[in-house]
């Protein structure tokens, strides 16, 4: 009796899954485990799916929770198996039904251009959390001219400032938002080249702020064939950088180039878009919030590429 409540109580259904996890049997390996996720790593696929423990976030490569599962049980390498829906774990009782749960397509909404007042928001409580924070990128350090339209740089005489991240990546930036509005995919790359992998965290804050700006660039890029054009050169020419990361990033980069993000960056959008400023700061709070600095890092690339394409407001 005691054995089946045990079994019973190993059983969990998903609350939605990414359009990403495999509509069909997988085989897995745990690649990694955290405090209220674990990383899948898919048999002959160069690419991961994240079991989370949440009540609204969803990813789109993600199997979403929303009650607690004893990940403790659980250990680096051991071997998954999806059959019929039903995922299972080698020597552990835990299972999870995948079937019938709701899908989590992620796509960004189209031709989103932000009033410049629900920019300006959004950059200010950004700086502010960076600095609350005192997380190693502050966007600010980065636009010394506090212009992000030509010219670019610092003024003349104006000493470096910023953390040795912010100073690495503000050359590799400007590159990159010149190249765009150029619609440049070789001096994009080049630009990529030098922001793949640098920073500290899970995620490195060059991949988050690259991914920030395939997000600005998808929702700005509307039906316009020279601007997916680019995106889409861009984006192979990326996915081959992606290499140079760790496995975690470079599936998140993966989706980034597709136009796939998070529930959280989609939600950023939607508030910028409809622009009300108590709901924008509290849902850009909440999208910071992800991760030690990832959040911050990718709000930072996603609000550098709203601007690329939108020259109706120039941001202060």
């Amino acid at each position: 009796m005691y054995l089946r409540l045990y079994l019973y109580f190993m059983q969990f259904h998903a609350a939605s899954l990414g359009s990403a996890i495999p509509k069909n049997n997988f085989d897995a390996t745990i690649q990694s485990l955290f405090d209220s996720s674990l990383n899948l790593r898919l048999e002959h696929e160069d690419r991961l799916i994240t079991i989370l423990i949440s009540d609204h976030y969803n990813l789109p490569q993600g199997i979403r929770l929303d009650e607690k599962i004893p990940l403790h049980s659980l250990t680096v390498g051991l071997r998954a198996a999806s059959r019929g829906g039903i995922l299972r774990f080698d020597s552990s009782p835990l299972t999870i039904d995948l079937r019938g749960a709701p899908i989590w397509e992620g796509k960004i909404p189209s031709l989103i251009l932000p009033s410049e007042q629900a920019w300006s928001i959004t950059w200010r409580v950004l700086n502010e959390q960076q600095r609350l924070k005192n997380t190693e990128l502050i966007a600010d350090d980065l636009f010394q001219s506090r212009s992000l339209h030509p010219p670019f740089g610092q003024r003349a005489g104006q000493a470096e400032q910023g953390s040795l991240l912010a100073r690495r990546l503000r050359q590799p930036i400007l590159q990159l938002i010149a190249a765009a509005e150029q619609l440049d995919s070789r001096s994009a790359k080049d630009a990529a080249q030098n922001m793949i992998g640098l920073g500290p965290g899970v995620t490195p804050s060059g991949d988050d702020v690259l991914i920030g700006f395939l997000a600005g660039l998808h929702s700005t890029a509307g039906n316009e064939k020279e601007r997916l054009a680019f995106i889409q050169t861009f984006g192979e020419s990326l996915l081959l950088l992606s290499e140079e990361t760790n496995e975690i990033s470079r599936t998140y980069l993966y989706h980034a180039i597709h136009g796939q993000f998070s529930s959280s960056m989609i939600a950023l959008l939607d508030a910028i878009h409809n622009g009300d400023e108590p709901r924008l700061v509290l849902v850009s709070k909440e999208t910071m919030r992800v991760g030690h600095s990832s959040g911050m890092d990718s709000v930072t690339g996603l609000l550098i590429g709203l601007c690329v394409w939108n020259k109706e407001n120039s941001y202060a």
